[in-house]
Order: C-alpha cells, then structure tokens, then sequence
C-alpha cells in the first residue's frame, strides 16, 4: 500500500498537475483528432445491434444510452501511436465495446441493477431473459469482428480476456457474503475485470498495427493502470458524485453489495464503529447506503482513493512514455489518464 506521507503528495499533484483539468475536455480533442474515424466506429457498433425483436431494442437501450466509447477510442489511438492509421484495428476496437456493454447487461441480472447510464436498465424493461440474451447477441457478435479482423493473436487475447472477467466477477460475487473488505482483494477483482478489459483495448491497437511483443504488452500496462484508476474513481462518484450527473443515487453499488475502494480504506483503518451500517447498506438498504456516504470517514477515504487513482495513472504513462513516440496521441492519453482523477460526473 501507499503510505500516508506519499498519499498527501499525491493529493497535492492531483489539483496541481497540469493535466488535472476537466477529462471531458480531453474527450473532445481525442474526438476531434479521431473525427474521421469514430463514424466508421459507430456504424459497427449499432450494426451489432441488429436483431429480432426485442433484443433490439435491449441492447440499443443500452448502447445509445450516452456511454463514452473510452476503450475502442484507446484501441484506435495506440493503434496510431505504434504507426498504424487507426483503421485496420476498427473491429477490434467495436469488439471492445460490444464486449463490454454484454458484461453490463450480464452485470444488471446478476446484481439485480434498476438504472444503467441514468435510464431503466433494459432487465427493468424486457426481464432478466432478454437481457441475458442481448448480452450473449453482443458477445457473439464481438467475436465475430474480432474473428473477421485477422489480426494475429486477437482471438487469443479476448479469450484470456474474458477468462479474467469472469474469475473478477466469481470474486465480486463471494465479496458479498464476506465481512471483510479487504484492499488487497479489490484490486485483485479490479484488475481481473475492468482493467482487463481496458489492457486489451490498448494491446489490440498495439497487435493491429503490427507492434512488438514488447510493446503490445506496454501498451497492455497502460490498459491496466488506466482501468484501475478509472474503476476506483467511478466508486468515488458513487460515494460523492451528483446523482443526475453520475446517473445513480449516492451509495448504489454499496448496496449491491460491491466492494469499492473507499470502503476498503475504511475499513483497513478505523472502521470498526460505522461496520454495522455499512453491513446493512451492503445487504440492499439504499437509505443506509446514503448515510454511509455522506460519513466523514468515508468522504476521507475519497480523497485517498482518488490519490491511489492519480498514483495508478502516473505509473500507466510510466509504462509507454519511454517505448511509443512523443507525439499528440501520447500527450492526450496521459492527459485523460491524469484528468480523470477530478473527474465528478
């Protein structure tokens, strides 16, 4: 763990770095520097989509709901920076995101979810079935443009992929009915599952520009730091973050019973006296969720979150700094990977 004197420095480098701005700002360059790509991105994504009635309709609740697009924009930059156009990796990069919007349908049954990206998850409106369904529509299809790519070692690496993704949700799901919240298992279960996800992004972009081995698995750490910290301070938002912004009420994945990494911290400092609340916030009581939220201790252990965060994207720019070329893309990753720790929404 971090100590406490390096966690105050990193408090300090989170408002004073001058890539703390705004992540939705550097969203906008990338999109901006991507603009004649990301249409080609889109219409692979929506054509996934297509189905029988109401898979439809399941799956395009979900897609069009205003999700970021942030690990097939990861895909088609590192493709960039290992000297490819960006193009040849489109597959893999719509794969990523189908990939990912099949584990949230999945995630929405297994965790019993109402709200998914401020609208009715689509279990709410079609039943578990359907949604299972459109997950496994969107899965089959991932695979298929990744099997259409023909990039060498792609299918291996979204198998080992997914493997991991699922050993982070069989850990998120005996994480419930375990009293203990421990650090060490958060991020083992962050890094099976989200971060996984994010360094295959960034390895895809690698592999379909043709890169090394051992830039395919730089590009791959930075995947992983970045979806660290991005996972942590997602928990942050939902401990402090404005519910019509963030799309969920204060305290929502707390009392789906996930492990977050303020509570973590808690816990593995002075958390003895607020156990009793947090137990029954994790057992499904939202109203305690809430006050468990607004718990100085808590709001305290947001902050150190958010410094572990801004630790985790400093090592990811670490991880490709000295191996990919100091260019536009570069200096836009490492800017959303540092922004993203103030990130409020």
């Amino acid at each position: 763990m971090i100590s406490a004197a390096e966690l105050d420095v990193l408090h300090r480098a989170i408002k004073d770095h001058p890539s703390a701005g705004g992540a939705g700002k550097h969203l906008e360059s990338i999109t901006a520097l991507l603009s004649d790509i990301l249409p080609q991105l889109e219409e692979l994504i929506v054509r996934a989509t297509v189905a029988p009635s109401p898979l439809d309709q399941a799956t395009q609740q979900l897609i069009f709901a205003g999700g970021k697009r942030v690990r097939p924009v990861l895909t088609i930059l590192f493709e960039r920076l290992c000297g490819g156009d960006g193009k040849k990796c489109l597959k893999l990069a719509a794969a990523t995101e189908l990939i990912h919007s099949a584990a949230l349908l999945h995630d929405d049954v297994i965790d019993e979810g109402d709200i998914r990206r401020g609208r009715p998850a689509s279990r709410v409106l079609w039943g578990n079935l359907i949604s299972v369904l459109s997950g496994d529509l969107l899965l089959t299809h991932a695979l298929e443009l990744i099997q259409q790519s023909g990039i060498p070692g792609a299918m291996e690496d979204i198998l080992q992929t997914t493997r991991s993704m699922i050993h982070g949700e069989v850990l998120q799901l005996e994480a419930r009915n375990s009293e203990t919240i421990s650090v060490e298992t958060y991020f083992e279960l962050v890094r099976s599952k989200t971060a996984a996800l994010f360094a295959h992004s960034c390895r895809s972009g690698a592999r379909a520009a043709g890169a090394q081995i051992e830039v395919i698995e730089a590009c791959g750490r930075f995947g992983t730091h970045f979806g660290t910290a991005f996972q942590i301070i997602d928990d942050v938002l939902d401990l402090e973050g404005v519910p019509q912004e963030v799309g969920k009420q204060l305290g929502h994945d707390l009392s789906e019973g996930r492990i977050t990494l303020p509570i973590a911290l808690v816990f593995e400092g002075n958390g003895e006296s607020i156990r009793p609340l947090v137990a029954k916030a994790r057992s499904g009581d939202a109203l305690s969720a809430l006050l468990v939220s607004q718990l100085p201790l808590v709001r305290q252990a947001c902050e150190k979150a958010r410094a572990i965060a801004l630790n985790e994207s400093l090592e990811g720019k670490k991880a490709v700094a000295e191996i990919l070329p100091n260019c536009r893309e570069l200096q836009l990753l490492v800017e959303i990977a540092i922004s993203l720790v103030n990130r409020r929404a």
